[in-house]
């Protein structure tokens, strides 16, 4: 179990061999994939969230990105929404 004195900018993890990045604000949509790209290069998959916008798509070069949405607040989303990855 992960314990952090301050919750961190940024989370690196290797989840069962896979390289896994968090950021909560991912910037403007325009260019995302590649800001994301050039932040994590590691990453075969970067999370974020904070436009409460679900997005599940493969960036730049072949790094998915996932934003699960919002399973309080949808604000301009249809539905509310989460994450499951398996």
């Amino acid at each position: 179990m992960l314990r952090f004195q301050h919750i961190p900018t940024t989370l690196d993890l290797v989840l069962d061999g896979l390289a896994v990045s968090m950021i909560h604000d991912s910037g403007a949509r325009s260019g995302r994939e590649a800001r994301l790209h050039r932040r994590f290069p590691h990453a075969a998959l970067v999370v974020f969230g904070h436009s409460h916008q679900p997005y599940d798509a493969v960036g730049a070069p072949g790094q998915r990105l996932f934003n699960p949405g919002s399973c309080t607040e949808r604000r301009r989303a249809p539905a509310r929404t989460f994450g499951w990855l398996e």
